[in-house]
């Protein structure tokens, strides 16, 4: 997922502030979030990405935006456990 971290200017993180032109250029758009388990202890039922609140990821989009007020976007998955053990700690 890649996470822009300059904002519009109406934002109140005025450090990160950049001209809407300059966002894709001037901004970080590098990958954030990981989910992390042991290969043996999971599997992966499903995952998304979210930046609408819909279960949806709409790329090279500026956010938060008035639908989606946060500017960290969703990393979700869901994992089954392999046998009963590995969720044991």
């Amino acid at each position: 997922m890649r996470i822009p971290t300059k904002k519009p200017s109406l934002q109140p993180q005025l450090n990160k502030a950049c001209k809407q032109s300059d966002k894709r250029s001037n901004g970080d758009v590098n990958p954030k979030d990981f989910i992390l388990f042991g290969k043996g202890d999971f599997t992966v039922q499903s995952t998304w990405k979210d930046n609408t609140g819909e279960k949806d990821y709409l790329e090279d989009t500026a956010f938060p935006t008035l639908t989606f007020p946060s500017d960290h976007g969703i990393l979700a998955t869901v994992l089954e456990p392999i046998s009963p053990d590995s969720c044991e700690g």
